[in-house]
């Protein structure tokens, strides 16, 4: 008998970008555990690490290179990307769910054409949010998102144009509603499942029951990357601007300059993410650096001494979950607003001048004597009970018990 029958088929639309996806594989990988089937919609490049969480693997109906929702500085670019993708993948992305009958779909906050798809189908939806969640009705969490955005924001006005012709295209085509800036940039589904604690989303107790604050999961799915090389024994630095913010070259000679080797002294080895097929002139590293493009990340941090990171959501919290601090390198809002938050916590510290990096790296490694351990252990908890019993609920009779007034 095939699983839809059973009522345990379950659709995921995901963003094919490292952070989202590993935010979150482990809900999916428990899912599957407890019998659901789960087809997760992706891009070539993340097919591995999904199927080795358990899930089946779809690619999107685009190519590779006509889908890339990623430049998250450039708001208005994304907007209208978003309903680009939409409009574009929508019709054969409901033709194939009508051929798998699903009784509950999950999406990406930032994936349009999957809230799209769960109206239209009328099934139960469920919105993942791997980045800082905003409860437009009541404003929680609006003005620490977008304080982090205002810069440059109106360098892309050109985008407006396009963007409001493909949302009055997309309302007249399936009379899909609530398609302005702010709920195209976080979808929210019946229930919202967000991957962190709800002590680290900015207002956070006043989100209402619809929120599921899970907890970081990204150090919990099951990992397929493999590093080629063998951890310092010594205390080394690890470096990782991202997969998407990592061209800022003034850091980046930073980096070599005030942590290369030097005669006479002892310095720490360096882990630094960074490809260098990309590298527009060549780069010369010091002799105590490691460069590789990709790493498997959980298990660097386990023996890291300091971690410098954009600030990503994933990244902080696998850092904290292995107790190791954050020098905060911030490259665009939600990065701005993760750092305030983990600095204001007392895990971190954003980075203030690269020219005094290694002072403040050092300064920063000091958190760990201060820190507070029983904070840090419920940041880092894992809650997902509440959540399988409601997919379990959702499914067995294709209706949403709504506890939302």
């Amino acid at each position: 008998m095939n699983h839809y029958m059973n009522g345990k088929t379950i659709l995921f639309y995901g963003i094919p970008a490292y952070g989202h996806i590993h935010s979150n594989l482990y809900l999916t990988k428990r899912l599957c555990e407890k019998g659901f089937r789960i087809i997760y919609y992706s891009l070539p490049p993340f097919r591995e690490v999904i199927e080795g969480n358990g899930c089946e693997y779809r690619p999107y109906p685009l190519g590779h290179s006509a889908f890339d929702p990623t430049d998250g500085e450039k708001l208005l670019k994304l907007y209208r990307l978003l309903l680009h993708y939409t409009q574009e993948m929508l019709p054969k992305l409901l033709n194939q769910a009508g051929k798998e009958a699903p009784r509950a779909l999950i999406f990406d906050s930032l994936a349009l054409w999957g809230r799209a798809a769960g109206q239209l189908l009328q099934i139960p939806s469920f919105a993942f949010y791997s980045i800082a969640a905003v409860d437009w009705q009541s404003g929680k969490g609006l003005a620490a998102y977008a304080a982090g955005f205002s810069r440059g924001f109106l360098r892309y006005a050109a985008e407006v144009s396009p963007a409001l012709k493909l949302r009055r295209q997309l309302k007249t085509s399936y009379g899909l509603k609530k398609l302005g800036l702010l709920p195209v940039l976080m979808n929210k589904g019946d229930y919202n499942l967000c991957g962190f604690s709800r002590e680290f989303q900015p207002g956070g107790r006043g989100f209402g029951p619809e929120y599921l604050f899970l907890g970081p999961l990204s150090v919990h799915r099951t990992v397929t990357e493999k590093n080629a090389f063998a951890c310092p024994r010594k205390p080394f630095y690890y470096i990782s601007l991202g997969t998407i913010f990592n061209r800022n070259q003034q850091l980046l000679e930073a980096v070599i300059e005030q942590l290369g080797s030097r005669p006479g002294e002892t310095t720490p080895m360096v882990i630094l993410i960074w490809d260098r097929t990309k590298d527009k002139m060549p780069v010369s590293f010091p002799e105590n650096f490691i460069v590789r493009p990709f790493v498997n990340q959980n298990e660097i941090l386990k023996h890291a001494s300091l971690f410098i990171t954009a600030g990503g959501v994933n990244s902080i919290h696998e850092a904290l979950y292995f107790q190791v601090p954050c020098l905060l390198c911030p490259q665009q809002g939600e990065q701005f607003l993760n750092a305030r938050q983990f600095q204001r916590l007392g895990f971190g510290k954003i980075l203030q001048n690269p020219k005094h990096l290694r002072r403040e790296a050092a300064a920063c490694m000091e958190l760990k004597t201060q820190w507070n351990e029983q904070k840090r252990k419920k940041l880092t908890a894992v809650t997902l009970e509440q959540t399988l019993t409601l997919f379990h609920e959702t499914t067995a009779d294709n209706t949403l018990e709504r506890t939302i007034s």
